[in-house]
């Protein structure tokens, strides 16, 4: 796709064909020969062929990183999903464990659910951190989007860009968290919480 020209501002009817990198102006033959004959100069069309392709690829790559932070983001709240609904079950039988065991049993129940829930509450908070941290890295890979220029098409857009040095985190691979087993230990009640099972991490 061709890129339009800008006309000179200085001398009328005259193309900008050069770009002045002394003076980081766009110029025509006019300008180059009155104003601009000692200055280094590159051929503009060029100029901006060179930067397109660039701002291309650099927008490629951040399209292509918010794309899988996206992903990674709803893999953490799926993740957290099953280990709540894992969680949730191994409540439930320690539970129903401890009834059977009644009185005895119930100190036994109380001290289990305690160690779950903290488990469970560390668990949650590693994937809450993870998800804060996917979430930072999505905002900044967005940010740098939305530096990049709308308009690749025109000579103003391309030259306002100016690549940014901001190195995008590299996309981490979910942590699977291995969640607990609860394995129900029903003889020897006298001993009932150190018999009243394990929980196998």
């Amino acid at each position: 796709m061709e890129i339009p020209l800008p006309k000179c501002k200085t001398h009328d009817g005259h193309t900008c064909e050069f770009y002045c990198v002394q003076c980081g102006a766009v110029i025509c033959r006019k300008c180059l020969v009155s104003f601009h004959n000692k200055h280094g100069v590159e051929d503009l069309e060029d100029l901006c062929k060179a930067r397109r392709e660039i701002i291309a690829q650099e927008r490629e790559t951040v399209r292509t990183a918010v794309s899988l932070y996206q992903h990674l983001d709803k893999d953490v709240a799926i993740e957290e999903d099953r280990i709540r609904e894992k969680y949730a079950a191994i409540e439930n039988e320690i539970r129903q464990h401890g009834e059977k065991l009644e009185e005895a049993a119930r100190r036994a129940k109380d001290e289990y659910l305690k160690r779950v829930r903290e488990r469970k509450s560390e668990d949650i908070k590693r994937l809450e951190e993870q998800r804060g941290t996917i979430q930072r890295n999505l905002e900044e890979a967005r940010n740098v989007e939305r530096a990049l220029p709308e308009c690749i098409n025109t000579c103003e857009g391309i030259l306002r860009f100016k690549k940014s040095s901001t190195v995008l985190p590299e996309v981490p691979k979910l942590q699977k968290i291995a969640h607990p087993e609860f394995v129900p230990n029903s003889e020897q009640l006298d001993k009932v919480v150190d018999q009243f099972g394990n929980l196998i991490i």
